[in-house]
């Protein structure tokens, strides 16, 4: 499966990306998107675009996609997470912007850094010719571990084993800057052959 496979979400992932990089602000494509344009193998195509980014970051990247708007940066706290949520629609398919974003489960805590820790990692893919950078496979994994998504991180573990040194290196710093329980690493360790 490509993303070229879903040529209406290529489409707007294009536009999207030449709304969003004039703005200077660091963002990063999350979600099925990204795992696919990073070789993860999924059950099914991408139906939306995910966008990530720090809190500071939101009212800019909003503004660039205001003609999408379905709605305004809130905050928004549900379940295991919490970020500052706004929501967009164009060409039949949603976008989310997702701010600040945290993951809080069984006493682990996870904060979402992309200025300070994952835009540095990120891998840039083009798409017609405009950049757009990647969420790195390690926060992917860290996330659906969190979430309890086995679907997604043994996929993700998977991928990440072809090339663990360019993977491992940033998982350790974000296992470093936040608090996972002991659950949640010991699966950790278990998918990656014990190499961290």
């Amino acid at each position: 499966m490509k993303l070229s496979d879903v040529p209406v979400l290529e489409r707007l992932l294009f536009e999207t990306v030449c709304k969003l990089n004039p703005t200077g602000q660091p963002w990063l494509l999350g979600g099925s998107c990204s795992l696919l344009l990073q070789g993860v193998q999924l059950d099914k195509p991408p139906r939306d675009i995910d966008i990530y980014a720090d809190a500071e970051s939101v009212r800019k990247l909003h503004a660039s996609l205001a003609d999408w708007a379905e709605d305004s940066p809130h905050l928004d706290q549900e379940g295991i997470y919490a970020s500052i949520l706004s929501h967009y629609g164009q060409h039949g398919v949603s976008i989310e912007l997702v701010g600040g974003f945290i993951v809080m489960t069984g006493g682990s805590e996870y904060r979402v850094e992309i200025g300070p820790l994952l835009h540095h990692a990120a891998p840039e893919h083009r798409i017609q010719g405009a950049a757009v950078r990647l969420m790195p496979l390690a926060h992917e994994l860290v996330f659906n571990v969190l979430r309890d998504r086995p679907d997604r991180y043994e996929a993700i573990a998977e991928t990440i084993l072809l090339r663990p040194d360019e993977h491992l290196p940033l998982l350790s710093q974000i296992l470093i800057r936040n608090k996972l329980n002991a659950q949640h690493r010991l699966i950790l360790s278990g998918l990656l052959d014990h190499l961290i």
